[in-house]
């Protein structure tokens, strides 16, 4: 195509005694060649000489979900609204595992949402949040942006999904699923999304229990949340620097290139403050808050790093800290040690901003929120907790080059002792999903530090599978080795191998497909010929048998036998029994 329209505008530049109309005449034919290899390229790929697309989306089986609600204190109304997801073909014959979702984002409404948990033979619990939903299936509440009542909602979500709390009619999870699906509550896990990582392990916290105050309690608290057994992560942003993102996100500009690269490994994640600014009346791109509920563009007051010394925020040349904001939308809250750095430094002067959280307010802010603080609790609560979790080579949301979040939380893990941790999914189950070789995906080591330096070949490659498709190995591997007790590394195939049966489904839906084609165009066809194409169809129709009706009617209305032979017997009444013939 460039070849073509490239010629034309150099023969007509050869030609001296061209006109200037000629020449604008060549411009517009090469204009035009270009707008149709722009729009009408995309339509055309399937023939184009490119190569296909690389990306493999694997079928999906059909699924179908289960709603209901949750009673809980923290919502209103009927309760905690709950939605179930299921396949046809449970994983086990004892059941189907249960991964529950927390939400990623920082909004209420996690219905929404769908990693496809099904698909590997697991019923996939969402939920909403209070404030969350719809009008017409949705938690009645107030949102308090995944504070106190969130964690409440969750942990009854978690008492539903687990067996120890029933509907608002008063069924278990099990009794409600069971026209549908056979549901085993003791394999449950959660699959953290993004920011969904906070809460639950916020969660596991707060209502679980250690083994030595559960023996010396005469009765254990119905609140307890014991159960959970493994724990599924999706790119999760734990720590309050990294939720909001404050290192740089996907959304910003500009990366935080005050942060030395590495550091987060070790757990001291370390930020030089000294060119930090606050400029009161200056206003930040819209905050996500805001925007959305109130159409502002934000809080006043801006806190970056001013590069230049000039005492004057250039959005495109200098980095701006990510504030996190209460439920009234008045203050801001910075990550503790941002707003340590800021009392330090005096970046206030002598008067703190109204709308600026104090240290012990942002303290407190980030203790409900903050998961990394909790994993010391969360390592001695579960002692035998399964932990996964999913890294690609671009994070969705952080941009740091060294994905600090990755490494400080599953180094966190590590140094915390928790049983089984490892990051990204063993390769065969990805294969197994995908229907592509192991090969294409990294096979990382079980329980074993991670390198910032080498990170890089640790992390999932892009543009192979959906990243949902990596969870979805995480989510059968991890109920895989807890159904199996197999913890083994390295393991050539999936522990308990599964198909969902997209593939046969898909199959048996194109040859019915082609079939009916087929009968359409024969119908076609002697419609046609006219009344005697039509008398022939009626012969093609299914149950009638042209060959035999072209044939003379005999004029013996039954076979002849000799004295004493015995009739023949039918061949469909022939062997009913099942039994070998001697």
């Amino acid at each position: 195509m460039t070849l073509q329209f490239g010629s034309k505008i150099k023969t007509a530049l050869a030609q001296k005694k061209t006109p200037a109309s000629a020449l604008a005449l060549a411009l517009a034919q090469a204009l035009m060649l270009i707008l149709n290899l722009v729009l009408i390229s995309p339509v055309s790929a399937i023939n184009s000489d490119l190569p296909p697309e690389s990306m493999c989306v694997p079928l999906l089986a059909k699924e179908n979900s289960v709603s209901t609600y949750v009673p809980s204190e923290a919502a209103e109304g009927s309760g905690i609204a709950v939605n179930i997801i299921y396949c046809a073909k449970a994983r086990y014959k004892d059941g189907a595992p249960v991964a529950v979702v927390a939400p990623g984002g920082v909004g209420a409404d996690g219905l929404g949402f769908n990693m496809h948990a099904a698909q590997v033979g697991a019923v996939e619990v969402r939920f909403a949040f209070p404030g969350g939903g719809t009008p017409q299936f949705g938690t009645k509440g107030t949102f308090d942006n995944r504070g106190t009542r969130s964690v409440e909602a969750f942990r009854d979500v978690l008492l539903f999904a687990g067996g120890r709390k029933t509907d608002y009619k008063g069924r278990s999870i099990e009794e409600l699923m069971a026209p549908v699906i056979k549901v085993n509550p003791s394999n449950l896990g959660i699959v953290g999304w993004d920011n969904g990582g906070n809460i639950a392990l916020v969660t596991l916290a707060k209502f679980g229990i250690n083994l030595k105050e559960a023996s010396a309690q005469e009765a254990q608290p119905k609140d307890v949340i014991d159960f959970v057994k493994w724990l599924a992560l999706y790119e999760a942003p734990v720590g309050s620097m990294f939720s909001p993102a404050n290192l740089g996100s996907a959304s910003d500009l500009l990366r935080n290139k005050h942060y030395r690269e590495g550091s987060a490994a070790t757990g001291n994640l370390l930020i030089d403050y000294r060119k930090l600014k606050w400029k009161e009346r200056a206003f930040r791109n819209p905050n996500k808050f805001s925007g959305k509920k109130r159409g502002l563009p934000g809080i006043k007051g801006v806190l970056f790093f001013d590069d230049n010394d000039n005492d004057i925020w250039e959005e495109s040349k200098e980095y701006a800290f990510n504030p996190a904001l209460d439920t009234e939308l008045t203050k801001q809250y910075f990550p503790p040690q941002v707003t340590a750095a800021c009392e330090r430094l005096k970046v206030f002067g002598d008067q703190w901003p109204t709308n600026v959280a104090t240290v012990v307010q942002a303290e407190e802010y980030f203790s409900e929120r903050d998961g990394s603080s909790y994993i010391p609790e969360i390592t001695s609560k579960f002692p035998k907790l399964l932990v996964s979790m999913f890294a690609s080579a671009v994070d969705h949301s952080q941009q740091q080059l060294d994905h600090p979040h990755i490494c400080f939380l599953y180094n966190l893990f590590l140094t915390n002792k928790v049983r089984w941790l490892r990051l990204n999914p063993d390769p065969c189950y990805v294969a197994a999903i995908s229907g592509m070789s192991a090969f294409n995906f990294v096979n990382n080591k079980p329980n074993h530090p991670l390198d910032p330096s080498a990170l890089l070949t640790q992390l999932e490659p892009e543009g192979t599978v959906p990243d949902y498709v990596c969870m979805q190995a995480i989510v059968a591997e991890l109920v895989d080795r807890l159904k199996t007790r197999n913890l083994v590394y390295p393991i050539s195939q999936p522990l308990a191998p599964y198909n969902n049966g997209a593939a046969e489904a898909k199959a048996e839906a194109e040859a019915k497909h082609k079939a009916a084609i087929e009968a359409a165009s024969k119908a076609e066809k002697f419609n046609d010929m006219g009344p005697e194409g039509i008398e022939e169809s009626e012969k093609l129709k299914p149950g009638t048998n042209s060959k035999a009706q072209d044939l003379p009617k005999s004029p013996l209305k039954a076979p002849l036998k000799s004295p004493g032979q015995k009739p023949h017997s039918s061949p469909d009444s022939a062997n009913k029994s099942g039994k070998k013939r001697n």
